[in-house]
């Protein structure tokens, strides 16, 4: 009894005893803090803020790695990717014509040539290309113009694709050569004129006689650049006078000049010069010169002219005349140029938000049918005027409504089983470019 009694002793005292060493001991150390120097705690609290430093200095230096790294993986990246941009436009149309002519085929025009029935004008797929260094477009193409524009293109090539050509609108190929100046090849929309091949652009829904008897594209070379902020220029060698396959030796060309004096006014200088007769035939060198003004008077209302002098050479000095009692060859004195004049006038006025009018005056001359062969005694000696009334809710969406009047001195228009000296047609058509 008394052994255990001890026995259980001992074990108290043990006890109290490590308790009580355990509070000795934290005692000690918070006093051994409390009799450290001052500058000794100062010193290790500044050397737990250096190393605070360094391991933020460092941290911050592989964020700066690491973001460079990630710009640079970004530049190439954004390199890597060609930005092309696809496109699509549709030109339909009805041509209800008052001549009614048994062929349903308009003659002198490229535009809604069907008449009295719906029809597609112009379609096409595109693709685009355009960066800083090179550039570039190709577009396949259908349509009753595509069909009209492409009458003249050869057929007796072996390897020319010729038989594919009318079916590419364009397909060309740019690179940058300076601050502003661009070299492209290959098939291109022509630079003489005012009016566009698409619809979609133009105040009025037709074509001028000067746009229908000019190139809608061309096949070759072009340089383009600025010589100041004002004025632009382009350089064009081109295979011939709207062909892709050349029809003789000789190479073509012009130039344009482009002077913008005002933000709002415009004064556009083209020429094109070459020989437009196949190999077999004498040459006859073509000198074209295309004069457009615009001036934009308010975002309202835009006027717009063009006036066309070309001359052709003779091959010699007999020259074929139509005379009602048939074609006669007459000998002139000299080997004087043929000549043709042009002029035309555009207004359109936009008098609401979603509305515009447009209105086109054209006047064309060719009495010894340089360019417009008509077989008739006083050759293409035609007056013209347009109207064309849109509904535009949307840039996407065109709707309009067009009245065309025009006036020949000789009979050559299509007019039911016979021809007439008038042509006059109203044309309903709808277009959606995006």
């Amino acid at each position: 009894m008394i052994r255990k009694f001890r026995f259980s002793k001992f074990i108290f005292l043990l006890c109290v005893y490590s308790f009580s060493g355990t509070l000795f001991s934290e005692d000690l150390k918070t006093q051994e803090t409390l009799d450290k120097p001052k500058d000794k705690i100062a010193q290790s609290k500044d050397e737990n803020l250096k190393v605070d430093a360094q391991d933020s200095s460092e941290t911050k230096q592989e964020e700066e790695v690491g973001l460079k790294k990630e710009e640079l993986n970004l530049k190439k990246k954004n390199d890597m990717v060609i930005p092309i941009q696809f496109g699509f436009f549709i030109d339909g149309y009805y041509n209800a014509s008052l001549n009614r002519p048994d062929s349903k085929e308009l003659s002198y025009t490229t535009q809604a040539t069907r008449t009295n029935e719906y029809n597609i004008n112009l379609a096409y797929l595109d693709a685009k290309v355009d960066t800083d260094k090179y550039r570039g477009r190709f577009a396949v193409q259908y349509g009753t113009s595509v069909v009209a524009n492409y009458s003249g293109e050869g057929t007796t090539g072996k390897t020319s694709n010729e038989t594919s050509i009318r079916n590419m609108q364009e397909a060309y190929g740019g690179v940058r050569l300076g601050k502003s100046t661009w070299l492209d090849a290959g098939i291109y929309f022509g630079h003489l004129g005012y009016e566009s091949w698409i619809s979609h652009d133009n105040f009025v829904y037709t074509r001028a006689f000067s746009l229908d008897y000019v190139p809608y594209y061309v096949s070759g070379a072009r340089l383009s650049g600025k010589i100041t902020d004002k004025l632009s220029y382009q350089l064009h060698l081109n295979n011939g006078y709207q062909v892709v396959s050349d029809n003789n030796k000789d190479v073509s060309g012009g130039f344009r000049l482009e002077w913008n004096p005002l933000h709002n006014l415009m004064f556009r200088w083209n020429t094109f010069i070459g020989n437009e007769q196949p190999t077999t035939t004498p040459k006859e060198t073509r000198y074209y010169n295309n004069f457009i003004a615009e001036w934009k008077l308010s975002q309202r209302l835009i006027l717009a002219s063009s006036f066309d002098v070309a001359y052709q050479e003779r091959a010699s000095r007999e020259d074929l005349v139509y005379t009602p009692e048939g074609p006669i060859y007459l000998r002139r004195d000299g080997t004087a140029f043929r000549q043709t004049y042009v002029g035309n006038l555009w207004f359109a006025y936009r008098f609401l938000p979603d509305w515009r009018i447009g209105v086109r005056l054209e006047r064309y001359l060719d009495r010894e049918q340089m360019i417009v062969v008509t077989n008739t005694k006083d050759g293409f000696q035609t007056s013209g005027a347009t109207a064309t009334l849109d509904y535009h809710p949307d840039p996407a969406i065109l709707v309009r409504f067009t009245y065309q009047y025009r006036r020949s001195m000789d009979s050559i228009y299509p007019h039911e089983n016979n021809t007439s000296k008038l042509d006059r047609m109203f044309i309903f058509s709808l277009s959606l470019k995006i």
